[in-house]
């Protein structure tokens, strides 16, 4: 049976009570809640007035947030990560729990439109990419924030749709996403501590199925963090040589939603331990497991 609002009233009025077993019993009850409960903590610790108290409704109101992503994280995975942007929201409302998902989406239909009108039918496969690359990191100014590789704000597809700037994987998330959007078969492929893009032309739901050679159907990749720029195989080998990494096919094949969240995730992890916070690094490390 829900709780009427006098008596959330009086559980919120026992957060200041000494006795720890009485808080904790306090702070589960307002925590079963849910998301649904909010507001009324909200007009809770508006109508309160003592910091101590509002300190301890903020820190609740943050496990219903962060419970709520877990849950929501989870059904996402078990779907099987269909769809990649739902997945990049996801670990956006992390650090913006009531983040606007219909301007993300308007932003990038945005995009979508301006290099639609640049293309024409016909044009290579490198030609599309040109005008890919024309609009996102030129007419637009989206570029890779290469002085600060770990800061977590490059990491979330909200600031960085405002800011133009971000890291090589939220930068490779968008350009393909505004590429699959327009029929043009663009796939990320993750590598350490990097993030690019491959060109090919196949349905690539079939690889899993082991019914074609990926690796004969790519014709090239970009690299998002230096303005689209077009390689080959040759120059990933040449990179993981000159990183001391053992070279292997995962790192020249297109990964799937779920390893590309999976590795967003585990860019947020590392960029709040080093910038020394470590109670979020925390979070994350249990985002991270809900992979496993």
């Amino acid at each position: 049976m829900p709780l009427s609002l006098k008596e959330i009233n009086a559980l919120v009025s026992l957060l200041d009570d000494d006795d720890q077993e009485v808080f904790q019993l306090v702070s589960n009850q307002l925590g079963s809640l849910g998301v649904d409960g909010i507001p009324v903590l909200e007009a809770a610790w508006e109508h309160i007035g003592e910091p101590i108290i509002q300190e301890k409704i903020e820190d609740i109101i943050q496990k219903i947030q962060f419970d709520n992503l877990k849950d929501l994280l989870s059904i996402w995975i078990k779907s099987g990560g269909e769809n990649l942007l739902d997945g990049v929201i996801l670990v956006a409302k992390f650090q913006y729990p009531e983040l606007d998902e219909s301007k993300i989406i308007n932003q990038i239909d945005k995009i979508i439109q301006s290099v639609w009108i640049e293309l024409n039918n016909g044009l290579t496969p490198l030609e599309e990419v040109r005008v890919i690359n024309h609009v996102f990191f030129n007419l637009l100014a989206f570029h890779g924030d290469l002085e600060h590789p770990f800061e977590p704000n490059n990491g979330y597809i909200n600031l960085v749709l405002d800011s133009k700037k971000g890291n090589s994987l939220i930068l490779g998330i968008i350009y393909s996403l505004v590429a699959k959007q327009l029929n043009i078969p663009i796939y990320g492929v993750n590598l350490p501590y990097h993030f690019i893009l491959a060109y090919s032309p196949i349905d690539l739901a079939q690889n899993e199925l082991g019914e074609i050679d990926i690796q004969e159907k790519i014709l090239f990749y970009i690299n998002p963090l230096n303005k689209g720029l077009v390689f080959s195989r040759a120059e990933i080998s040449s990179y993981l040589d000159r990183s001391n990494i053992k070279s292997q096919e995962k790192y020249f094949n297109p990964s799937s939603n779920l390893e590309i969240v999976k590795a967003l995730i585990y860019n947020q992890m590392n960029g709040y331990d080093q910038k020394g916070q470590k109670e979020k690094g925390k979070k994350w490390q249990v985002l991270y497991k809900l992979f496993d």
